[in-house]
C-alpha cells in the first residue's frame, strides 16, 4: 500500500513550477449563417498556423459549432464558437508563453474579425 501511494504522489512531489495558461477572449454580433463561418474560420486558422488537432464540434442540434486547433509553431490553442441563433461568434487564444500567445491572439482577432 505504501509503495502504491508513492507512487501515486510522485507526480505531485516534482518541483517543476506550474504556471496557469495566457488566455485572450473576444466575441462580437454576427449574422452570417454557420457554414459560411465556419469555412472562412477554417481557411483563415490554417493560415495563421492554427493547423494541429483540428476539430469542430457542433451543438446537438447542429445550430452552432466550435472549432479548435493547436498552433503547429507554438504551445497555442485557437477556439472559435460560432453561435448563429444568438448572432455571436467568439474567440479564445490560449497558451503558456504569454508574449506569442498574444501576439497570435492579437493576428486571430484582426484577421476573424476585421476592425470591428
Amino acid at each position: 500500500m505504501r509503495q502504491l501511494l508513492q507512487t501515486l504522489a510522485s507526480p505531485l512531489a516534482d518541483n517543476t513550477p506550474q504556471t496557469a495558461p495566457f488566455v485572450y477572449v473576444t466575441a462580437l454580433h454576427s449574422e452570417a449563417g454557420l457554414t459560411r463561418s465556419l469555412a472562412g474560420i477554417t481557411l483563415i486558422s490554417r493560415e495563421l498556423g492554427f493547423n494541429r488537432d483540428t476539430e469542430t464540434l457542433y451543438s446537438g442540434d447542429a445550430q452552432s459549432a466550435t472549432f479548435h486547433a493547436v498552433h503547429r509553431d507554438s504551445a497555442v490553442s485557437l477556439a472559435v464558437e460560432v453561435c448563429p441563433p444568438r448572432q455571436t461568434v467568439s474567440i479564445a487564444v490560449a497558451g503558456v508563453d504569454d508574449e506569442t500567445t498574444y501576439q497570435l491572439f492579437l493576428e486571430a482577432d484582426a484577421r476573424l474579425f476585421g476592425c470591428c
